[in-house]
């Protein structure tokens, strides 16, 4: 029989070292995410969540920014493909190094059809080879706004679910704004003046050779 002094005790599971390591690392989780603030250090206001960011912001930060900034197309596309680098670091904003840049632009047109997601825009003294389109809702996820209109990146948020819903929560703004009594679809014809943001990016991985505004003001007849 083995005496009470040698017996071995059996340390409760809670107390062991492995469960008192999950602990202390799914805590450190929880204050990672109560504690993070989405700030891009650019003037904008800081928020706890992207849909508190995109709330606080777009009306006095992005959109103003977006327009202050905004170059027309012709120029902006001509300066792009004359120099990608140059025009990205003088004119673009960007998430990362190796990411595609985005621009505030503005352009006047005249709304023609489009593929799916957008009307087209015939915008005079284009580069050849380039046409543009404007984003028509739901806008989706696309960065455009999110990148072009503020100085985010994805190392300010704990993961990419809540940088990329930052940009959703933009988009979703834009068109509540832009479109709430506004259809393009049904303006075939006329002109617009659209101001608002692209990345120069193509769907293929290839040439650019079309770019899609995500606006955040039109005007009829400009």
């Amino acid at each position: 029989m083995t005496s009470p002094m040698s017996a071995r005790t059996k340390t409760p599971w809670w107390r062991t070292s492995r469960a008192v390591l999950t602990a202390a690392l799914a805590f450190l989780v929880v204050l990672m995410f109560v504690d993070t603030t989405f700030d891009s250090g650019d003037g904008d206001v800081p928020a706890d969540t992207a849909v508190e960011y995109a709330k606080l912001n777009y009306e006095e930060f992005i959109v103003p920014g977006l327009v202050e900034r905004a170059r027309p197309v012709q120029e902006l596309v001509a300066d792009i493909l004359a120099d990608p680098q140059a025009a990205g670091e003088e004119f673009g904003r960007r998430e990362d190094d190796g990411k595609p840049f985005s621009y505030a632009v503005a352009a006047t047109g005249v709304v023609t059809e489009g593929p799916f997601g957008e009307v087209g825009l015939d915008v005079d003294g284009m580069p050849g080879g380039i046409t543009v389109g404007v984003s028509i809702p739901p806008l989706g996820s696309a960065p455009g706004l999110r990148d072009a209109g503020t100085e985010l990146t994805f190392g300010d948020f704990v993961n990419q679910t809540e940088y990329q819903r930052v940009a959703v929560e933009i988009n979703n703004l834009a068109a509540e704004g832009v479109f709430a009594d506004l259809d393009l679809t049904t303006m075939m014809g006329e002109q617009i003046t659209v101001v608002g943001a692209f990345t120069w990016s193509s769907e293929t991985g290839g040439e650019v050779t079309h770019v899609s505004i995500m606006p955040v003001s039109i005007e009829e007849g400009s």
